[in-house]
């Protein structure tokens, strides 16, 4: 790799990962309480919490989606000869 990818790559990773602190930290408004009240208690055992999608959640479905296109266009020939080999 040369200097300039590294710095791209870089700056990107700094960027996502702050990205995904802000929206961590936004999402800390959702209390203990809301949590608890939110939940399914199942015998005393297990509490299963129920609560809305935070945009932390959409973002990283979003990234992970991309990340999965992104992968498949770079790996392509790979996954080629496992279908030549179904033929």
């Amino acid at each position: 790799m040369t200097f300039w990818q590294m710095f791209w790559v870089t700056i990107g990773s700094v960027l996502a990962f702050s990205i995904l602190l802000i929206l961590l930290i936004k999402g800390s408004k959702y209390s203990v309480n809301d949590t608890q009240a939110h939940s399914a208690d199942y015998g005393g055992v297990i509490k299963e919490g129920h609560g809305g999608m935070t945009s932390f959640l959409w973002i990283l479905f979003v990234a992970m989606v991309v990340w999965t296109i992104v992968y498949f266009a770079m790996h392509w020939s790979e996954f080629a000869v496992i279908g030549a080999y179904a033929q």
